[in-house]
C-alpha cells in the first residue's frame, strides 16, 4: 500500500511539471502567432518604442555635411512678402546658387499653373541655364497606394528641369512618419524616384537606379526597402539639424558662396505659417523638406534602418529563447526571484534591440520581452502554485542561507569579466597617414580634429564591410585583425580585399578634399598573418578590451614603417602572400631582417597599387631582382632602369639601381644571401 501511494505521487508531480512546460510553451507559442499576426496595438506600441529610441535613447547624429536647406522662413516671407511669390524670386535664388556652384538644387515645390509670361519665362530660362534644377510632383494615392493622378509643374518650366522626384509622405496611423516611398509605380509601369532619392543619386554621381522588391540599387549602393519600395527613414536630429540658410540671405547674396559651393541643397518652407509641417520622431513640427534631406542623407552615408527577413528571424529566435529562458528561471529560482529576474534579462534584451538599432537594424522591443514576461508567469505560476509547495517548505527551513549564496552567485558573475587568452590564426593590417605630423603642424587643432575623424570614419566603414575589427585607434594610425574572436577562415583574403576597398576610398577622399580646397593626405600600411594571443587584457573592474598581441603585430607595424623607405602604399608580409598568392598578383619587393628579428622575411606589394606596375611589369621586377641576387649588377641594373623609364617615380626600382652601383663598386662577402637588414622601426 505505502509502494502504490508513492508512485501515484511520482506520476502527478511528473504530470504537473508536464503541464507547467506546456502552459509555458503555449504561451510562447501565443505571442509568435501576435508576432505574426501583427496585432494592432503591440504594433502600435512597438512604433512608440522606435520613436523612443531616436528621441530618448540614441539623440541626434551628425547630418552628412554636403546637405543643407534653403528655407522659406518667416525672415524671407517679411522681407519678400506674402508667399507664395513671383517666379522671379526663384529665378534670383537659382542664379545665386548657380554663381556659388551648388551641385544640386532640389525644390520642394511644384508649380502647377501659369502665374504670367515674364515671370514663368524668366524662371524657365533660369532653371535651364542652371542645368542642375530639381523640381517636385505629387501623386494622388488611394489606400493601396494605386495612382489615381499626378500633380507637377507646368511643361514650360518641367522640361528644363535635371530632374523630378515625388514628394509623396507615408504617415503611419498616428501621423508619424517614419517611412518613404523612395519610388511610386504609375499605371503604367514607370517608377518615379523620390525628392530625397534624386538628390542622394546626385550625390553619388549616378544617373540611374534599379527598383525590385526589397532592394532599389544606385550604382553599387543598395538601399533596403520593403516590397512596395518604402524605406524607413534613420532620422539624423530635431528640426534644423541640417544648416539653413533663408532664402532671401542666398538670393540677395547675403550668403558666403563658399558655403554652398558643391553642396545638395534642398529648397523647402520653414515657416510654420506656410503649412509643411510633418510629424517625426524627435519633433511634432518638422519642415517637410527636412524629412526628404533626411533620406538623402540615409543614402549617401549609407545610415540604413532594417526590418526584413533577418530581423524578423531575430525576433522570432529571441522570443522563443527568452520565453525559454524567462521559463527555465522558475525551475532554479523562486517565483518572486524569477520574476525580477526575467525583467532584468527582458531589459538586457531592450538594450541588445538598441544596439542593433545604432547597427540599422529594427529588431523588435515589445515581442520577446512579451513573451518573457508571459512565460514566466503563466508557467512559473502554475509551478509555483502547485508544483513548489513542498519546495517552499523545505526552504524555509533554509531560506537565508540559500537565498544568500544563490544573489552572492548572480552578482559576482565571474565570467563575465574574465581575464585570459586563446591563440588565434589572424591576418593584421596597421595603417598609418604619411607625414602626419607635418600636416598637424600646418593646421588647427580643429582641422586636424575633424580631418582625422572623416578619415577614420570612412576606414572604419571600408573595415566593416570586409568583417574587419578596428582593435584601437593609435593617433592616426589604426590596428585592424581577422579571425578573431571568431574564427575566419578567409582572414588573409579580406585583409587584401580590404585594402583594395581602402586605397579606393582613400583616392575619392583625396579628390572630396581636393575639391574643397584642402590639402589631401595619404597613407600606408602594413599586412601580415601568423599566430596571435587574442583575448580580454587590463585591470579587471576597472578597464579591460579585447585585443591580440605577438610578433605578428610587431611584424605588421614594421612592414608599416617599411612602406615609407620603399615609397609605396602597402606591404604584404611573407604568410600573408603565401595564404593568397593563388588568388592575387603580387610583386616580391625584397627579403628583409626588421629590427628585434634575426630571420628574414620577404615582402610584396599587391600588383595595380604602384603606377605603372601591372602583372607583366611585375615579372619583368622579379626577373630584374633575380639578377640582383645572382650578383648581376650591370643587367640588373639595366633591368630596373628598363622598367623605371615606363614605370616612372618607382622608388623601389630607384632602391635597387643604387643598389647595383653600391655593390658593383663595393662588391659583398660571399656568405651574402641577399638579405637586407632594416636598421630603423
Amino acid at each position: 500500500m505505502t509502494i502504490k501511494k508513492i508512485s501515484k505521487i511520482n506520476f502527478s508531480g511528473k504530470a504537473m511539471k508536464a503541464v507547467s512546460l506546456l502552459l509555458a510553451f503555449l504561451s510562447i507559442l501565443a505571442v509568435t502567432l501576435l508576432y505574426y499576426t501583427q496585432n494592432p496595438f503591440l504594433e502600435a506600441f512597438e512604433a512608440k518604442t522606435y520613436d523612443l529610441r531616436y528621441k530618448s535613447l540614441r539623440g541626434p547624429i551628425a547630418p552628412h555635411p554636403d546637405i543643407a536647406i534653403i528655407a522659406i522662413d518667416d525672415k524671407s516671407i517679411a522681407e519678400l512678402g506674402r508667399f507664395p511669390w513671383t517666379r522671379t524670386e526663384y529665378a534670383h535664388l537659382i542664379s545665386r546658387l548657380s554663381d556659388a556652384g551648388a551641385k544640386r538644387v532640389l525644390f520642394d515645390a511644384f508649380f502647377p499653373e501659369h502665374e504670367a509670361s515674364k515671370p514663368d519665362r524668366a524662371f524657365a530660362e533660369a532653371i535651364k541655364k542652371a542645368g542642375n534644377i530639381v523640381l517636385a510632383m505629387s501623386f494622388d494615392l488611394d489606400k493601396d497606394f494605386r495612382v489615381g493622378g499626378v500633380t507637377r509643374s507646368i511643361p514650360e518650366i518641367e522640361r528644363n528641369a535635371a530632374g523630378i522626384g515625388h514628394i509623396n509622405f507615408l504617415p503611419e496611423s498616428d501621423g508619424v512618419n517614419r517611412r518613404s516611398m523612395l519610388v511610386i509605380q504609375d499605371a503604367e509601369g514607370k517608377f518615379t524616384p523620390s525628392l530625397g532619392l534624386v538628390g542622394a543619386m546626385a550625390a553619388l554621381g549616378e544617373k540611374e537606379f534599379t527598383a525590385n522588391p526589397y532592394d532599389i540599387a544606385v550604382g553599387e549602393h543598395h538601399i533596403p526597402v520593403s516590397a512596395d519600395y518604402a524605406m524607413w527613414i534613420n532620422y539624423t536630429g530635431n528640426p534644423g539639424v541640417y544648416p539653413r540658410y533663408s532664402f532671401t540671405d542666398v538670393a540677395h547674396g547675403r550668403i558666403a558662396p563658399e558655403l554652398l559651393k558643391g553642396k545638395i541643397l534642398f529648397v523647402g518652407a520653414t515657416a510654420l505659417g506656410v503649412y509643411d509641417m510633418r510629424v517625426t520622431p524627435f519633433h511634432g513640427n518638422t519642415p517637410g523638406v527636412e524629412v526628404h534631406a533626411t533620406i538623402a542623407d540615409n543614402i549617401i552615408s549609407e545610415r540604413y534602418i532594417r526590418q526584413t527577413g533577418f530581423e524578423s528571424l531575430i525576433d522570432i529566435l529571441f522570443i522563443l529563447l527568452l520565453g525559454s529562458l524567462s521559463y527555465y528561471l522558475t525551475t532554479k529560482l523562486r517565483l518572486y526571484s524569477a520574476i525580477p529576474a526575467a525583467f532584468l534579462m527582458s531589459a538586457g534584451y531592450i538594450w541588445l534591440s538598441y544596439r542593433f538599432f545604432l547597427d540599422g537594424h529594427w529588431v523588435s522591443m515589445v515581442y520577446p520581452p512579451l513573451a518573457a514576461v508571459v512565460a514566466v508567469l503563466v508557467g512559473g505560476s502554475f509551478r509555483y502554485l502547485v508544483l513548489d509547495r513542498s519546495a517552499r517548505q523545505m526552504r524555509s527551513m533554509f531560506s537565508s542561507y540559500l537565498s544568500d549564496k544563490l544573489v552572492a552567485r548572480l552578482e559576482e558573475n565571474p565570467d563575465a569579466a574574465k581575464i585570459g587568452g586563446d591563440n588565434k590564426e589572424v591576418t593584421v593590417l596597421f595603417t598609418d597617414v604619411k607625414s602626419f605630423t607635418s600636416f598637424s603642424e600646418k593646421h588647427t587643432p580643429q582641422e586636424v580634429v575633424a580631418r582625422l575623424n572623416e578619415y577614420l570614419g570612412a576606414m572604419v566603414q571600408v573595415v566593416e564591410r570586409f568583417d574587419g575589427t578596428v582593435d584601437k585607434f593609435i593617433g592616426d594610425g589604426i590596428l585592424i585583425y581577422w579571425g578573431a574572436p571568431l574564427a575566419q577562415p578567409d582572414h588573409a583574403k579580406l585583409a587584401i580585399e580590404c585594402i583594395k576597398a581602402m586605397r579606393k576610398r582613400m583616392e575619392e577622399l583625396r579628390e572630396k578634399w581636393k575639391a574643397d580646397g584642402v590639402e589631401p593626405f595619404y597613407i600606408r600600411g602594413g599586412v601580415q598573418s601568423g599566430e596571435v594571443v587574442a583575448g580580454n587584457v587590463g585591470f579587471e573592474g576597472k578597464k579591460m578590451e579585447y585585443t591580440v598581441i605577438g610578433d605578428t603585430v610587431n611584424q605588421a607595424a614594421r612592414l608599416e614603417s617599411s612602406a615609407k623607405y620603399y615609397g609605396i602604399n602597402f606591404l604584404v608580409g611573407e604568410s600573408t602572400h603565401k595564404l593568397t598568392g593563388g588568388e592575387y598578383a603580387y610583386r616580391e619587393l625584397d627579403r628583409i631582417r626588421v629590427v628585434g628579428k634575426q630571420l628574414p622575411v620577404t615582402i610584396y606589394e599587391p600588383v595595380g597599387f604602384s603606377a605603372g606596375i601591372d602583372e607583366k611589369m611585375a615579372e619583368r621586377f622579379n626577373s630584374a631582382l633575380e639578377l640582383y641576387r645572382a650578383r648581376q649588377w650591370e643587367e640588373s641594373r639595366n633591368s630596373f632602369r628598363s622598367i623605371l623609364a615606363e614605370a616612372h617615380n618607382d622608388r623601389p626600382c630607384e632602391i635597387y639601381i643604387e643598389r647595383c652601383d653600391f655593390f658593383e663598386k663595393n662588391p659583398p662577402p660571399e656568405t651574402w644571401d641577399g638579405v637586407f637588414t632594416r636598421d630603423e622601426k
